[in-house]
């Protein structure tokens, strides 16, 4: 029997979603391919993966290949701590100044130009490269950008004489919206050979995130173990997290590809076309 190859996120903010499939039995009659956000967004441009997560910029660039899955995103209304740019002098500061991006994302790579060239008028020079919280990478940079667990664990252990930025917090500050920071997408060619199969992944998904979301303490606990994080400082931080996609986070995702294409970092603003899927 044909399965749905269904990338999913292995960070922390994708815990609720892992705890649902490993532990609510979500994850049956699914091959599951868990990976950090690039990884994932290559693997389905590739046509290796049928659904997936993906970072959000990665369906404007590739619209023409996917539907979104309804009402699942990663999102937040404000600051959320794993998407961090930390600096050896204040933001103000920057201009002309080497950043090191994460290969490990790309939707915060723009979200964090957007910021600094529309809010604070700032054009630094940016470099892309796999970045270690171990390896030191202030020593050859002016700011680094973090995402996922390494942001949040620089987030929750800040040490005097470095600047801390939440993007999420700055881009409340620009835009008064939510930042979408992922989607979950079907390739299309998928979703029209096999819509039984794309209706039971999003009930799969969908059932997943909701056991979860019941089981933040039990999932947060469990995590804990193999984390460098207590249980309290897992729940309360997903707990700045939201997971559903609706007409508000919609028009969040617009506003940060029309601000994208201001920039010239997009050269269309895509139409948000879902997969058909009974809701």
């Amino acid at each position: 029997m044909l399965k749905p190859k269904l990338g999913h996120i292995n960070f922390i903010n994708c815990l609720p979603l892992d705890y649902g499939l490993t532990q609510g039995g979500f994850a049956r009659g699914m091959d599951i391919y868990p990976q950090v956000p690039s990884a994932l967004n290559e693997a389905i441009v590739a046509g290796q993966l049928d659904i997936s997560p993906v970072s959000s910029i990665m369906y404007a660039l590739h619209a023409d290949q996917f539907f979104l899955l309804p009402n699942v995103s990663i999102s937040a209304a404000g600051g959320l701590q794993s998407i961090l740019l930390v600096a050896k002098r204040p933001i103000e500061e920057l201009n002309g100044a080497h950043i090191a991006l994460t290969s490990k994302s790309a939707t915060s790579h723009v979200q964090l130009k957007i910021v600094l060239e529309q809010a604070y008028h700032l054009c630094p020079q940016y470099a892309v490269s796999a970045l270690s919280l171990a390896e030191g990478v202030l020593d050859t940079a002016d700011a680094v950008l973090f995402i996922g667990d390494d942001a949040l664990h620089a987030y929750l252990n800040r040490q005097d004489g470095y600047y801390y930025y939440d993007m999420g917090a700055e881009w409340r500050k620009l835009t008064n919206l939510s930042m979408v920071y992922a989607v979950w997408v079907v390739n299309r060619k998928f979703a029209q050979e096999n819509p039984a199969l794309v209706q039971y992944a999003y009930e799969q998904v969908t059932g997943a995130f909701a056991y979860g979301l019941t089981h933040v303490e039990e999932a947060a606990a469990a995590r804990e173990r193999h984390a460098p994080f207590s249980a309290r400082q897992i729940s309360d931080y997903l707990k700045l997290l939201n997971y559903g996609f609706t007409p508000q986070h919609e028009e969040a995702l617009l506003t940060y590809y029309r601000r994208a294409q201001t920039l010239g970092l997009l050269s269309t603003v895509p139409e948000l076309r879902m997969a058909e899927v009974m809701l």
